[in-house]
């Protein structure tokens, strides 16, 4: 029953999502019509043509250009329509992805790599639903109406075939779907889970290597890839299975038509012309359009795969989305007078080990903060607790003397947040930095971007996707910096911003981030020693502890 209600959830909040879209869908609709009757009326000529070679030996060229202009239009307005479908689906996917990623980073749900890869993975299970499944299913019921109503116009027994084909088909899909949603569900989870860890385990393949557990590594990832390949496995199963029962109706309908024509033509069964001669120009209509009839129909059985891929996403995505809620608090843009943390310690959720422990530090309102320390020592756990991403049980942060709960809302708000792995939005480089709403004509642009524009062919145009594939970790970061300095808030927060950089570029974005510090508060995590000689307050970490240095 529970299982049950989630499919229904995830169907009604997919669907919930169309009309974002509905405009593109539309058109394609007209023009999916369009492409039918063009292929009917290309049936008809074409039949006309070989009828009268057969009947009488007569050429009629004429028919065969008609033939030959409707089988083009037919191509070319499918082609136009697949067009406005794909774009549809790009649309929604992307109001989705821009919706998801803050809520993956806040309450430390996943970090930003695995944030970056869980979006990826759901959109992209998610998007043939929208470019594919969606317009195939309308154009099923479209072109399916269309092509019935012709061939009940012209042989009933005919149109009567393609009817019970029609009816029988999405029932057995259906039946199939019941339990591929389940394997579905279980493949993708397994896919996040293990990407991570396969993840996990490249990043540290040095540590690997020195504590000499290459062998072990290997046979723990061995047993976890041999696990996703026997879910995969189960998916495909489903999908040779679904495509073979559509084969296998579609050849017997196509066969039934084919005997009854056939019959009625040697007179053998009663037909439109029964005991004079079936019409051969009719049979023949009839015989090449009925293929046609399953077109659609075929597409429509290989996107319902696609169907039960993006039910699971949507329920991963659904709790996710319906998660608790705090009420925002009437004063959050008040101006930040002052910010300090007293007493913090913070272990995550379900884990006995402390990676803060009793953190005590005043923070100027203006001016760079560097937080030095291991990897491991808790830098970036306590960032996000100043991003306002963590909540904060143990210990105090404060902002204008305020409590936890008003803290993190205000730092939530009013914070930027530069991660060791910054999010790219689908869309523009232009985009991307200026978010719509300056172009780069209208004010300065910092200057280290230019680097990342002379090596873009198409400039500020460049399309970027899938979390930035297209830039180098270097490139995200200046790309994200120079975001944060165009948008400015009382709190920038930065993670590693040199990690992937060369020294000329260090270089370049020293000064400007030291000139954002002369503007607002700046909190570095950084083993850049040039931030040493720049910082204003310095905070030592080791393993979680505050280091006191005189």
């Amino acid at each position: 029953m529970g299982t049950n209600s989630n499919r229904d959830n995830a169907s009604r909040w997919l669907i919930s999502r169309v009309p974002e879209a509905m405009g593109a869908y539309l058109a394609a609709s007209v023009l999916t019509v369009i492409s039918a009757g063009c292929f009917v009326f290309f049936c008809r000529y074409l039949s006309d043509f070989a009828a009268s070679q057969v009947g009488d030996g007569s050429a009629h060229p004429g028919a065969l250009l008609f033939a030959s202009v409707f089988l083009t239009g037919r191509y070319v307005f499918a082609c136009f329509a697949s067009q406005l479908n794909y774009g549809a689906g790009s649309i929604i996917v992307s109001k989705i992805k821009k919706k998801i990623y803050p809520l993956l980073l806040n309450g430390n749900r996943l970090d930003a790599a695995s944030s970056a890869l869980y979006v990826t993975r759901i959109c992209d299970d998610l998007k043939p639903f929208f470019a594919f499944f969606i317009p195939h299913s309308v154009a099923t019921v479209l072109v399916g109406g269309l092509l019935l109503t012709v061939c009940f116009r012209v042989e009933v027994p005919v149109g009567f075939i393609l009817l019970i084909s029609l009816t029988v088909i999405p029932v057995q899909m259906a039946v199939i779907g019941i339990s591929a949603g389940a394997l579905h569900k279980k493949h993708t989870g397994l896919f996040l889970k293990y990407s991570a860890v396969f993840y996990n385990r490249l990043q540290a393949i040095a540590e690997i290597v020195n504590l000499d557990s290459l062998k072990a590594q290997y046979g723990f990832l061995s047993r976890k890839g041999g696990e996703l390949n026997r879910a995969t496995a189960g998916v495909m199963r489903i999908a040779v299975l679904s495509s073979a029962v559509l084969e296998l109706f579609a050849t017997i309908a196509i066969a039934a038509i084919a005997i009854y024509l056939g019959m009625s033509l040697l007179g053998i069964m009663p037909g439109a012309a029964y005991g004079k001669g079936y019409d051969f120009r009719t049979a023949l209509f009839l015989l090449t359009l009925a293929p046609y009839f399953f077109f659609y129909l075929r597409r429509f059985v290989s996107a319902y795969h696609d169907r039960n891929r993006a039910l699971a996403s949507a329920a991963l995505l659904i709790p996710l989305l319906n998660g608790e809620v705090v009420p925002p608090l009437a004063d959050v843009n008040d101006p930040v007078d002052s910010f300090a943390i007293g007493g913090l310690s913070f272990s995550y959720p379900g884990s006995p080990a402390r990676v803060l422990h009793n953190i005590s530090l005043q923070l100027p309102v203006k001016g760079l903060v560097l937080v030095k320390g291991i990897s491991g020592s808790g830098k970036s756990t306590l960032l996000k607790i100043c991003a306002g991403c963590l909540s904060v049980n143990e210990g105090q942060v404060s902002v204008n003397g305020h409590g936890n709960v008003w803290s993190q809302q205000w730092l939530k708000a009013n914070s930027s947040y530069m991660n060791q792995f910054p999010f790219i939005f689908d869309g523009s480089l232009q985009y991307n930095v200026f978010l719509g709403k300056e172009a780069e004509n209208e004010g300065g642009y910092p200057e280290f971007l230019d680097k990342i524009l002379a090596r873009k062919g198409e400039g500020w145009l460049t399309e970027l996707s899938h979390n930035g594939k297209q830039l180098s970790g270097g490139e995200k970061q200046l790309v994200t910096l120079a975001r944060m300095m165009l948008h400015p808030k009382p709190v920038a927060i930065l993670d590693e911003p040199t990690a992937s950089l060369d020294a000329d570029t260090i270089g370049i974005i020293l000064p400007q981030i030291v000139k954002m510090a002369g503007e607002r508060l700046v909190i570095v995590a950084s083993h850049e020693g040039m931030f040493d000689a720049v910082a204003d307050t310095v905070l030592h970490l080791n393993w979680g502890e505050q280091m006191k240095y005189a």
